[in-house]
């Protein structure tokens, strides 16, 4: 807090305590005249509050109409001349300037890479090991797509939406893993015998590189309806035979 600020503060402490004095002095007069408690209190209040507006309004106009008024009277004589002009040629000493502080202070030579900044740059072996992961899940990834495509196109005649699109959701999972937490397996229309479901098992199973036993038992499980009277062996043995009348070829070029 500046010395000003300090000034004001001691000055309207002043001014209240001066008007808070004739506040009770006027409460007293008013209570030795007999009137009641509750009007001498509003006498009080009433006188603190006008001896407040008046020291307000007496010290906007000062400031506003005489202090400039007296100044003007002031600056004719002379000595107030020379005294308001030294006051306007004493300042503060400027800052230096950038350019004044670079000459004035010696090169800073730059530090050294600190420890942590040199570990935080990738050695070559994680770019490589990077890329060559990102690589192998783009491929993955296309693959499943893939297969995704080829089961719409083929399943698409033969099964209803909601059962299709359960159908890719498991193929997904599978895609994965061998074997699916959770199945409701789907229908399949009439027209598709065992050996089409045979055949599709196995071409999605030929493109994820599956084992066949983990094929068999994927489509066994899913398409529990229409494989319900054979066996998982069975499943495994003739899911790539191959037979002359069947809606689903087999095809190993699909991914």
């Amino acid at each position: 807090m500046n010395q000003k600020s300090i000034e004001h503060i001691t000055l309207y402490s002043l001014v209240l305590v001066g008007t808070l004095v004739v506040g009770v002095l006027v409460r007293l007069y008013v209570l030795s005249k007999g009137v009641d408690d509750f009007s001498s209190i509003v006498a009080f209040f009433a006188t603190v509050i006008v001896l407040m507006a008046i020291y307000t309004s007496l010290q906007t106009t000062s400031n506003q109409f005489l202090l400039p008024r007296i100044e003007a009277f002031l600056f004719r004589f002379p000595a107030f001349q020379k005294m308001k002009k030294h006051n306007d040629t004493v300042s503060v000493p400027e800052a230096p300037t950038i350019k004044e502080s670079k000459q004035a202070t010696p090169d800073v030579i730059d530090p050294a890479p600190t420890t942590e900044e040199a570990i935080s740059e990738p050695s070559e072996y994680e770019v490589l090991r990077t890329n060559s992961i990102a690589k192998k899940n783009r491929a993955i990834q296309t693959k499943l797509e893939k297969v995704i495509s080829y089961t719409k196109q083929t399943m698409v005649a033969y099964m209803n939406e909601e059962d299709l699109n359960r159908l890719c959701a498991y193929i997904v999972e599978y895609s994965s893993g061998d074997t699916l937490q959770k199945i409701s397996p789907v229908k399949v229309d009439s027209q598709l015998k065992s050996i089409d479901i045979m055949h599709f098992g196995w071409n999605i199973g030929k493109a994820f590189s599956k084992k066949r036993i983990h094929t068999a038992t994927f489509i066994k499980n899913v398409f529990a309806h229409a494989l319900r009277d054979i066996e998982i062996s069975t499943i495994e043995r003739k899911m790539s035979h191959a037979e002359s009348k069947c809606e689903i070829n087999l095809d190993s070029k699909i991914a």
